[in-house]
């Protein structure tokens, strides 16, 4: 939690003084929301849905009247159903719950004309609880979001958008081996991708310009 706060008031900072000094509008966007997504042909399993939950905010630093660079902090929150098949002693089809809490740096290139944006840019995310498996490092991908700001005075505005996210993640999982009395041993590690995850959001966001 510490690392990724680090991190992005370091670039919060430096881009609020840039801002500051070329006297561009800066704005802060709190939002949550709601969503459904998916692991399609993850490894261990056949399928592994999930319903999520959203907090965040994100600072919106602009560059002129339309266009704008967005970095934000996100917190999700994921139930998710697991499905797979066992083949020992016959087929036998499993189900599972699990719980997920996931934190996501997002940073984002906006452009906004008359009512309506569209923001789009890559993502880093780090899984806790439950999910990922422990050797997953973290996942990284790219959003898409549309959606309206409908105008509530100068200098505040409402947002509605849906979020859709692509991710892949990346572990870096040991090396097994055998020795000669048959036990398992470590023989190193393996750094490679994993499984890909498609997501959808529904976002209700309060923007206001300072």
């Amino acid at each position: 939690m510490k690392k990724h706060l680090i991190i992005v008031l370091a670039v919060f900072m430096p881009l609020f003084a840039a801002a500051q000094y070329g006297r561009q509008p800066v704005s802060l966007i709190a939002h949550a929301g709601g969503g459904w997504g998916g692991f399609p042909q993850r490894v261990s399993a056949t399928r592994i849905d999930h319903f999520m939950g959203a907090l965040g905010a994100d600072a919106k630093f602009g560059f002129n009247d339309n266009w704008s660079l967005l970095v934000g902090l996100d917190y999700q929150f994921r139930f998710m159903n697991s499905s797979y098949t066992t083949y020992s002693g016959g087929i036998e089809h499993h189900s599972k719950f699990l719980n997920g809490h996931y934190l996501r740096l997002p940073v984002r290139v906006e452009y906004d004309y008359n009512r309506f944006y569209v923001a789009a840019g890559p993502y880093l995310e780090k899984g806790f609880g439950n999910m990922p498996e422990k050797y997953e490092i973290g996942l990284v991908g790219v959003n898409l979001e549309l959606g309206g700001r409908f105008e509530l005075n100068r200098y505040d505005h409402l947002r509605v958008g849906l979020l859709t996210s692509f991710g892949i993640s990346f572990d870096n999982k040991p090396v097994v081996d055998y020795d000669q009395n048959g036990h398992e041993i470590e023989t190193g590690k393996h750094f490679g991708m994993g499984y890909t995850e498609l997501n959808f959001l529904l976002r209700v966001g309060y923007e206001h310009q300072f």
